[in-house]
């Protein structure tokens, strides 16, 4: 069965969007934690939609471990935590992002 172009080009958004958000990471490009908890919060979002189509297509079954991966990586706080020298606002961040719902805090 040949896989349909439509489909290939979806998983290929995908992978770019994944890409873009782990090399944006990596390069410590985000503004914010809050920028980061967003871009996961997003992933997740999209994942959570293409989690049923992963079942039978191994390119899709990556694409989703690799996004779960993403998202422990956007939400780890390990690094506001090494930087002990953060400004106030960072920590104060940090705090409310661990202490108030998400629903609260996000919008």
């Amino acid at each position: 069965m040949a896989i349909d172009p439509l489909h290939n080009r979806i998983l290929g958004y995908f992978e770019n969007e994944i890409d873009a958000a782990r090399k944006q990471l990596k390069a410590g490009l985000f503004e914010s934690f809050k920028d980061q908890v967003i871009a996961g919060r997003k992933i997740a979002a999209a994942l959570e939609l293409l989690t049923p189509y992963a079942q039978g297509d191994w390119r899709a079954q990556r694409l989703v471990k690799s996004g779960e991966t993403l998202i422990q990586e956007l939400l780890s706080v390990r690094k506001v935590i090494r930087k002990r020298s953060g400004s106030a606002h960072k920590r104060q961040l940090l705090l409310i992002s661990q202490v108030m719902p998400v629903e609260n805090y996000l919008h």
